[in-house]
């Protein structure tokens, strides 16, 4: 184990010692076979003379599980990338701790009365890292240059299309004409708004943003050594207050053997880590521990079209009954997975549903399939329906341990109601791909879907909307060979109160009014059972006791726990 870790550790001794120099503090690092990294010498904290003093100075580390050789501030293809993106930069609208949209460099906004024209006021007391002055002309700018990039798979750009103008007409008021009434878009405003007056004229796909890391947010680049750190300086003038600490190094600590170490020795102060560390990191005497839920869920599609078993209510129906999902869910994941009850994030405004029963419930479950004509007849073990058993098959990635014990186990309580369930471990690429698209040649499948929506291979947070219309909405049911969409209602759901619900919650602006349409689809998805919702994965967050924040506690529970970084400080 040690000769395994050590080279490690000497990487991220190295790439320590690189942020200390940047931070302007004085260490040194040596090694022997049985050595651990040295502890390294905290920051001091410099206070400001004030009439009231706040804590302001000292310097926060962070851990970097990946080197981000290019930097693309709209396109996060790693945490740590979101991360760094979200201390450099604003968007027109920021997201708060349950993922509701909130003004950021607008001050407000206001909605046309059919829907099709936003309208938002700037904030007047902005500049950009170079001192250089913030405009409506920097958002005409983003917005009609990210508009320009090739349409790919990801659902930033493909629904920044739905923009048909972007005007300025005057130096703090922007506005944004639409094709239609898209409540989604507000959130897709938080994208980085990126400066004009440094970018114009040049083709975005080609810049590294690490060349022009100018942005309005707390903090700015102060100097990035490739798989070692990027150290950030606090920015005195930002627009939500001068932040508290002084600077914030992000440090290269790939294993989480190594970065534990560190957080133990306090050189790092702040980490997020795998799950199979989170019982350790528990330990630290100098930290706390917190979970975030990743921005993707795992469920079990049922194919509804007719003459597949489970296209009958009542079988999906009498299967959710039968499955004590929390329990489920616990052995299976090994305690990481929360079992959910709808799309939406755990914790997130759009939470509405309440949670799984924490029970099972056997005998409604048999009497739902003897009322729908299921009959188990003596001496039977599974039930039929004149003279067709209830049976059909369920796929599951292979090479995937969780997925393959969940499938076991649902199909081991099938068995107890009359179900037969024939489990096919798979290859994804393959075999199972292929059944999310015609000719649909599937009974269940084990899936999950991520929600990323500015790179189609990262989960990012940063434009989390909780709108399911694509999963679940009749008209994105594939037609057949003639009909080359993409579509991901795969499942062939078809209910014309969803429908009406889906759609107004994504047309409307007021979030109490989008609350409420919304509530009504996770209804119409808990009764009709399209998926049976299954599980969403916890992100252990590690912070050490002495880091907090003005406004209390960080809370590490929710995804965008650095959204008040600039109120934090050091005790």
């Amino acid at each position: 184990m040690t000769m395994n870790i050590l080279p490690q550790r000497r990487l991220f001794c190295i790439s320590m010692l690189a942020a200390l120099v940047c931070l302007g503090v004085l260490a040194g690092c040596t090694f022997a076979l049985n050595e651990q990294p040295s502890t390294l010498p905290q920051p001091t904290a410099t206070l400001v003379p004030s009439a009231t003093p706040l804590p302001r100075g000292g310097n926060l580390t962070i851990r970097l599980t990946n080197d981000i050789p290019e930097l693309r501030p709209w396109q996060p293809r790693s945490r740590s990338e979101e991360q760094v993106t979200w201390l450099l930069y604003n968007g027109l609208v920021r997201l708060d701790e349950q993922l509701r949209p909130q003004p950021d460099l607008a001050s407000d906004w206001q909605s046309s009365t059919d829907g099709r024209v936003l309208t938002f006021t700037l904030r007047s007391d902005i500049t950009w890292h170079d001192g250089e002055a913030f405009s409506a002309e920097d958002v005409r700018f983003t917005l009609n240059s990210l508009r320009a990039l090739p349409i790919t798979s990801t659902a930033l750009l493909s629904n920044l299309q739905r923009i048909s103008a972007v005007s300025a007409p005057t130096t703090s008021t922007v506005v944004i004409s639409l094709t239609e009434r898209f409540a989604p878009m507000l959130t897709h405003l938080t994208m980085p708004i990126l400066p004009r007056h440094l970018l114009e004229g040049r083709d975005l796909n080609t810049v590294n943003f690490w060349d022009v890391a100018v942005g309005t947010g707390p903090f700015k680049l102060d100097n990035r050594v490739p798989e070692q750190s990027i150290v950030l300086s606090g920015f005195e003038t930002y627009h939500r207050g001068a932040p508290m600490l002084e600077r914030v190094a992000f440090v290269f600590a790939p294993s989480p053997d190594v970065a534990l170490a560190a957080l133990q020795d306090e050189d790092l102060l702040l980490a997020e880590l795998p799950w199979n560390v989170h019982r350790q990191a528990e330990t630290l005497e100098n930290a706390r521990t917190g979970f975030y839920a990743e921005n993707g869920f795992y469920f079990l599609g049922f194919n509804l079209r007719e003459g597949r078993p489970f296209a009958d209510a009542a079988v999906r129906q009498a299967l959710a009954r039968a499955i004590n999902l929390p329990r489920l869910v616990e052995a299976v994941t090994d305690g990481q997975g929360i079992p959910i009850s709808n799309s939406a994030l755990p914790g997130s405004w759009a939470d509405l549903s309440s949670p799984p029963p924490g029970e099972a419930n056997l005998e409604g479950a048999r009497g739902l399939l003897t009322e729908a004509g299921w009959i188990l007849p003596p001496g039977a073990t599974i039930r039929q329906r004149e003279g067709v058993p209830l049976s059909g098959s369920l796929f599951v990635r292979g090479d995937d341990a969780r997925r393959v014990a969940a499938a076991d186990r649902i199909a081991e309580v099938a068995a107890s109601i009359g179900i037969d369930i024939s489990v096919q471990r798979a290859d994804f690429d393959t075999v199972i791909l292929s059944r999310y698209a015609p000719p649909y040649d599937f009974d269940m499948v084990l899936g999950s879907w991520a929600n990323g929506a500015g790179d189609a291979n990262y989960t990012d947070y940063v434009y989390y909307d909780p709108d399911d219309f694509a999963l679940f909405h009749s008209s994105q049911i594939n037609l057949g060979v003639a009909d080359t969409r993409i579509t991901r209602n795969f499942v062939a759901f078809n209910d014309p109160a969803y429908d009406n619900q889906a759609q107004a919650a994504r047309q409307l602006y007021d979030l109490d009014a989008r609350i409420e349409a919304m509530q009504q689809t996770q209804v119409r998805i808990n009764e009709l059972l399209p998926y049976l919702y299954l599980w969403v994965d916890r992100i252990p967050v590690v912070l050490n006791s002495r880091v907090t924040t003005l406004d209390g506690p960080v809370n590490l529970d929710s995804p965008v726990y650095l959204q008040n970084i600039e109120r934090w400080y050091l005790q």
